[in-house]
């Protein structure tokens, strides 16, 4: 590729190569071949065979990387939420969407695009820069699974700005909550329900019953909760023994998300009472982060979106990244609005002066 490729060019290239979560071989093989003839050096980890993908994550070294100093790590992540293998773009003077039949991709074929589009311009030597390397993640859709097994503990790493959420360029958020999962399994007696009903004890009504009991929706102003699968039975003519309920808890503190599991685990229990049997277990998917407005990395964001003539913006915000897994793991991380609007719908779509303006950020993010 030229290296005088534009960035919308750039975008097109990446953003039609297949790579669902955990299936990101074509496009991981994509950016090492194309970052490699730059003379970036890129490694691939083994996250492949701890995640069971096809891929793992690339970490990613312009040429004049120091190994001996703090660096600060830009990351976007490889994998696509839908297939875009098929996509057909339509590009005029102002975005770019897909005819509809596909989703775009710029959730986070965007951010991979700008982070590639930085790194060739650094080994072009077409700016300086601060020493930086760049990580590209694998199976961020599912879980955050890449970033939750990257190891990046030998580089250094002083900080890391993600490039992952929809909000317009300016927008960042500087408060994201955690997410906890649970699964509760409701145990009754099996039985014939026309010839013995009396003898069975029916998991789909304890479980029903349990239900009924829980706040669900926006429990207050910084803790949701939800049930999203319910499973169980066996046929229509048998009282079902085992029901699973799964659902997920949401709060911007570990404290918060710990007390609404246990008021559902204790609420499960106390509805089933001595019916029948409840076995409950729960897991992070990702933690919380909070950062301070005068934090060194959110000054150092701050300034640079001003002197590319951006408005800071920041938010609080209900989902996560992989800003989240790196916040746990004692990096600095915040992930910021790079203006891929409508992601994971067919009505996807990326604002070119957006794109352009997150390209600029970038470069003013690393720039010496």
């Amino acid at each position: 590729m030229d290296p005088d490729t534009n960035l919308v060019e750039l975008f097109l290239r990446f953003a039609k190569v297949e790579g669902i979560s955990l299936a990101e071989r074509g496009i991981a093989d994509t950016v090492t071949v194309l970052l490699r003839h730059y003379g970036v050096e890129v490694y691939e980890d083994g996250s492949a065979s701890i995640l069971g993908g096809t891929a793992g994550n690339l970490l990613c070294f312009p040429p004049d990387y120091r190994s001996d100093i703090p660096a600060i790590m830009l990351t976007a992540h490889l994998d696509t939420v839908k297939p875009t293998g098929n996509l057909v773009p339509v590009v005029d003077t102002l975005s770019i969407r897909s005819d509809g039949t596909t989703i775009l991709g710029g959730d986070d074929r965007l951010g991979l695009s700008v982070l590639v589009r930085v790194l060739m311009d650094a080994a072009q030597q077409r700016f300086q820069y601060k020493n930086f390397f760049v990580a590209f993640t694998v199976g961020e859709e599912t879980g955050l699974f890449g970033a939750g097994t990257i190891d990046i503990s030998q580089y250094m790493t002083s900080h890391a700005y993600v490039f992952d959420c929809s909000k317009r360029p300016g927008v960042y958020i500087r408060e994201s909550v955690g997410l906890h999962t649970f699964v509760a399994e409701f145990i009754g007696k099996s039985a014939h329900s026309g010839v013995a009903p009396e003898e069975g004890i029916s998991a789909i009504q304890l479980a029903s019953k349990a239900i009924a009991t829980l706040p669900l929706g926006r429990i207050d102003a910084t803790t949701t909760a939800n049930i999203g699968k319910i499973s169980g039975g066996e046929a229509i003519n048998a009282i079902p023994e085992k029901v699973n309920i799964e659902g997920e808890v949401r709060s911007f503190t570990p404290a918060r998300i710990r007390e609404q599991l246990d008021s559902i685990e204790n609420a499960f229990r106390c509805s089933v009472g001595e019916v029948g049997k409840i076995h409950f277990h729960s897991r992070s998917n990702f933690e919380p982060y909070m950062l301070t407005a005068d934090s060194p990395m959110i000054l150092e964001l701050e300034r640079a979106m001003i002197a590319v003539g951006l408005k800071p913006h920041p938010i609080r915000y209900t989902g996560g990244s992989d800003a989240n897994k790196y916040n746990a793991k004692g990096i600095p991380a915040v992930n910021l609005g790079i203006g891929a609007q409508k992601p994971h719908s067919y009505e996807e779509f990326i604002l070119l002066e957006d794109m352009m303006k997150t390209h600029e950020l970038a470069r003013e993010l690393v720039r010496e």
